[in-house]
C-alpha cells in the first residue's frame, strides 16, 4: 500500500516551505528516522526525516520549488501509478466541494509540482529567484540581490550566498578581524541579553546639591573628586541598605554577597572593561577616586589583574560626559544589576510656584528579574535618588574627609 510524504509544518505558523534539496532519488529503500530532504522556511533550514518504511517510488515536488503549501504530498513510498491514482481517490471527500482536489489528482497522475509551486526558470536572472531567508535578510540589511550567483539548485540564492565576504555592498567595506576582547564582549553580551530577563527602572534626579557638594571639596583638597566618584559612593551605600538587592542567579540559586564591590565602566580601543571598586561602602570619598583614577590608568595600560575585574556586586556605566541623556546598559554577568548615568542638564522647573534653573540627571538601573523584583530594584534606586539629592550622608560616611 502506497504512503504519500507531506510537507510537513515545521513552526506553528508556516503555511508553505521551500522544498531545497532531496537526499534521497526514486529506487531508495528508506527506513523511519531516515532524513530525506531539507526543507527551507524563512526562519531556518531543516531535515525531513520520514515516519515509514519502504521504497520511495515518486518524487512529486522537484529541488529548489519554493510555496509548497503544509501537507501537500511531496513523496510517495511504495506506491505505482495506478495505486497512487485509486488512493488519491480514495481519500477525497465525496461532494461538490471537491474541485481541487481533483486537479490535484491530475496532476499526481503526471507526477508534476502542484501548481502553487513556483518553478525555477533558467533564464530568469532577476533577484526574486531567493530562498525566503535571503530574501527577507536581503530587505532587512538592505543588499542587492541582482548580482549574486546563488549556490543553491539551479542557482538560487541561500543564506550561505549573504556572508558578509560573499557579496559587495554599494558602499566599500572591509573585513576586520575582531581584538579577543571583541570577541568575549560580543559573545557575553549576546549569551547575558539572551538568558538574563531584564527589566529597567529610570529616575530623574535634581543634582543641585550633588554640583555643590563636589566643588566644596575639591576646594578644599588637592586630589579632585569627579561626578562619577561620588556617584559610585552613592550607589555603594544605597546597595548596602537594601542587602536584597546585593544577590545574583548562579546554577538555580540565588547567591548573597556580604560585601558592596561597585563595578565601574572604563571604555578601551579595543571595547568595555568592568575593574572593580572594592568595599565601595566603606571607603571615603577621596579613597574611592584615588582607587578609581589607579583602575582606569591600568586599564588603559593593559595592566589589570584578573582580581580587578572579576567579580563585583553591580556596576555603573557613565557615558554624561559624551552629552548622552539617558540610556540602558546590559548587565554584566554574575551581577544582577547595572545602573545607567546620563548627562547632567539644566532645566526649568516649577518650585513652591516659582520657576527656577535646576540640574538633574537621569539614571536607568537595568536588573534581572531571576533574583530582584520591581519594589526591590525601585527602593534601591530610590535610595540611590535621595541620597545624591541630599549628599550631606556622604560627607557623614567618608571618614577620609572633614566635615565641610
Amino acid at each position: 500500500m502506497s504512503v504519500k510524504i507531506l510537507m510537513p509544518a515545521l513552526s506553528p505558523t508556516m503555511t508553505e516551505g521551500v522544498l531545497q534539496k532531496w537526499l534521497v532519488k526514486i529506487g531508495d529503500q528508506v527506513k523511519a528516522g531516515d532524513v530525506i530532504a531539507e526543507i527551507e522556511t524563512d526562519k531556518a533550514t531543516m531535515e525531513l526525516e520520514t515516519v515509514d518504511e519502504g521504497k520511495i517510488t515518486s518524487l512529486l515536488v522537484t529541488e529548489g520549488s519554493e510555496g509548497v503549501a503544509v501537507n501537500t504530498p511531496i513523496a510517495i513510498l511504495n506506491g505505482s501509478e495506478n495505486e497512487k491514482i485509486d488512493n488519491t481517490k480514495k481519500d477525497e471527500p465525496k461532494n461538490q466541494n471537491n474541485q481541487e482536489n481533483q486537479e490535484k489528482e491530475k496532476i499526481f497522475e503526471k507526477t508534476e509540482p502542484k501548481k502553487n509551486i513556483k518553478n525555477f526558470d533558467k533564464n530568469k536572472t532577476n533577484n526574486k529567484f531567493a530562498s525566503p531567508y535571503s530574501k527577507k535578510f536581503a530587505r532587512d540589511n538592505n543588499i542587492d540581490l541582482t548580482n549574486i550567483q546563488g549556490s543553491g539548485p539551479n542557482g538560487r540564492i541561500i543564506k550561505r550566498d549573504l556572508k558578509l565576504d560573499k557579496f559587495i555592498s554599494s558602499t566599500e567595506y572591509k573585513s576586520i578581524e575582531p581584538s579577543s576582547m571583541r570577541k568575549i564582549i560580543a559573545e557575553r553580551t549576546t549569551a547575558t541579553k539572551n538568558s538574563v530577563p531584564h527589566f529597567y527602572l529610570t529616575i530623574e534626579s535634581n543634582v543641585d546639591k550633588l554640583l555643590k557638594l563636589r566643588k566644596n571639596i575639591n576646594d578644599q583638597y588637592n586630589d579632585k573628586v569627579s561626578i562619577n566618584d561620588i556617584l559610585v559612593k552613592a550607589l555603594a551605600i544605597a546597595q548596602k541598605n537594601n542587602p536584597k538587592t546585593n544577590v545574583s542567579w548562579h546554577n538555580g540559586k540565588i547567591i548573597q554577597y556580604s560585601s558592596v564591590d561597585i563595578s565601574i565602566a572604563v571604555a578601551l580601543d579595543e571595547g568595555l572593561i568592568t575593574p572593580i571598586i572594592k568595599n565601595a561602602d566603606i571607603k571615603g570619598l577621596l579613597e574611592i577616586s584615588q582607587d578609581s583614577k589607579t583602575l582606569i590608568k591600568k586599564a588603559k595600560e593593559g595592566k589589570l589583574n584578573p582580581d580587578d575585574y572579576n567579580g563585583g556586586t553591580i556596576s555603573i556605566s557613565n557615558l554624561g560626559m559624551y552629552g548622552i541623556n539617558e540610556f540602558s546598559a546590559i548587565i554584566n554577568p554574575p551581577q544582577s544589576s547595572i545602573l545607567a548615568v546620563g548627562a547632567i542638564q539644566k532645566i526649568p522647573k516649577v518650585i513652591n510656584d516659582d520657576i527656577k534653573i535646576i540640574n538633574i540627571m537621569k539614571s536607568t538601573l537595568s536588573a534581572d528579574h531571576r533574583v530582584l523584583d520591581g519594589a526591590i530594584a525601585a527602593q534601591m534606586l530610590k535610595e540611590f535618588n535621595d541620597i545624591i539629592e541630599n549628599p550631606f550622608d556622604l560627607w557623614l560616611q567618608s571618614k577620609d574627609m572633614e566635615i565641610i
